[in-house]
């Protein structure tokens, strides 16, 4: 077999030096020939190593080794990371590069460095052996995402073992993506029909829409999470108990975002996922028109298996890179042009507008009142009070654990083996 190396690269800053160390691993003997790389008066680690290579055991479990694991292995990117003197993380000073099999470690700070990895899971591994499918090489937005117009994202979830889902059928859904844990996030394929994100309102001419009470109900209150989950005749009821037993419950985020700041502040999709993955904060206003810059966004206290895309769902699933710009800006074509994801490639129609799960806090101090975020037929976003109803494609989580099937083509979806 022919030896491959896998190089980590280092670059630490002392004072105003920066050093570099080359650590090569050879993957026929699974084995890394360690140098005695050492930072003096720098940093204390165990073994004197400037680093930890961390594998995830058959039981779950990290264990330190000396070498990095052979094929069938990737970096765990959250855990990994450097850390200063102080014991602090030190932000963006990892990056993984997945085709050449490399690792950068960069900073100027003093450091030590941790590298996590786990076993690629068997369905990240079926959906990455695809030739040609859409699936992004990289991570975008925390997971490798189906981008472009020809995708095959296409799966059958009538019943476990089962894949005679015509497209467009009631059992046929889209992948949206898959996580590095392996768990796929899934969207249905067509619209469930018209729902109100939040139907009790009360008009007011003289004081614009409010939810009665004067606030509007969070997403684990509204009525669309109910339809979704917790109704009797929720979408979740409808499901086959076999299908319903592989989705993963999540904490979902929803919100908030002012109007004003998506409008004229966001730069790029990944500002968006920063903030809707609370990484970031948002502007928006709160009831008593008070500006707030500093509060993130919510994300729910409890697990709920049913949600919906966010936005920067629907921004990443274009493969170009400026599919975040509202309708006034004349970049919203790109992500019906460049993307798969419109409902009017799904069996709905040029007229329908879709619900995200993103809502909006009041969204400025002339126009207080609470909306939400939602796709509208030309392919861009917009925005609306509550009230509407709008077009319902539920999105959740596969569990890690199960087993593909099928080509992900509208005629061969993928199924669930197991």
């Amino acid at each position: 077999m022919e030896k491959r190396k896998t190089t980590v690269i280092f670059v630490i800053g002392v004072i105003l030096t920066v050093s570099t160390f080359l650590i090569c691993h050879k993957h026929t003997a699974y084995q890394t020939q360690l140098d005695e790389v050492k930072l003096k008066d720098v940093v204390d680690v165990e073994k004197n190593s400037m680093f930890a290579i961390m594998v995830k055991g058959t039981d779950g479990q990290y264990k330190e080794e000396s070498s990095f694991p052979g094929e069938g292995y990737m970096l765990n990117e959250e855990k990994s990371g450097c850390m200063d003197n102080n014991g602090e993380k030190i932000e963006n000073s990892l990056e993984y590069d997945l085709e050449n099999n490399k690792v950068t470690v960069s900073t100027n700070k003093t450091s030590y460095c941790y590298l996590y990895f786990d076993k690629v899971p068997q369905t990240l591994q079926t959906l990455q052996s695809q030739a040609d499918s859409g699936l992004s090489i990289d991570l975008v937005g925390g997971m490798y995402r189906y981008q472009g117009t020809n995708v095959n994202n296409y799966i059958c979830l009538k019943q476990i073992g089962q894949a005679n889902c015509a497209s467009g059928s009631n059992e046929m859904y889209r992948i949206i993506g898959i996580t590095p844990e392996g768990n796929i996030k899934v969207m249905k394929q067509k619209s469930i029909g018209t729902k109100a994100w939040n139907a009790k309102y009360s008009v007011d001419p003289s004081t614009n829409v409010y939810c009665e009470g004067g606030d509007c109900p969070e997403w684990p209150e509204s009525d669309l999470f109910k339809e979704l989950n917790t109704n009797g005749n929720s979408f979740l009821s409808t499901l086959n108990e076999e299908i319903k037993g592989k989705i993963e419950p999540q904490e979902w985020w929803y919100g908030d975002i002012g109007y004003d700041y998506e409008e004229t502040l966001i730069e790029s999709a990944d500002q968006t996922y920063r903030i809707e993955t609370g990484q970031d904060a948002p502007q928006y206003y709160d009831k008593d028109y008070k500006l707030i810059t500093d509060q993130k966004w919510k994300q729910m206290s409890d697990t709920a298996p049913i949600g919906l895309i966010y936005l920067h769902d629907y921004y990443y699933q274009a493969n170009v890179t400026n599919c975040h710009m509202r309708l006034g800006q004349e970049t919203y074509q790109k992500c019906i042009n460049n993307g798969w994801m419109h409902i009017s490639k799904n069996g709905g129609t040029t007229s329908d507008y879709e619900w995200t799960m993103s809502r909006i806090g009041l969204w400025s101090s002339s126009d207080p009142f609470y909306q939400a975020w939602f796709v509208n037929q030309f392919g861009g976003i917009s925005d609306n009070t509550l009230k509407y109803t709008y077009a319902i494609r539920p999105v959740f989580y596969l569990t890690s654990d199960i087993e593909l099937g099928g080509a992900g083509t509208s005629s061969d979806p993928f199924y669930i083996k197991s």
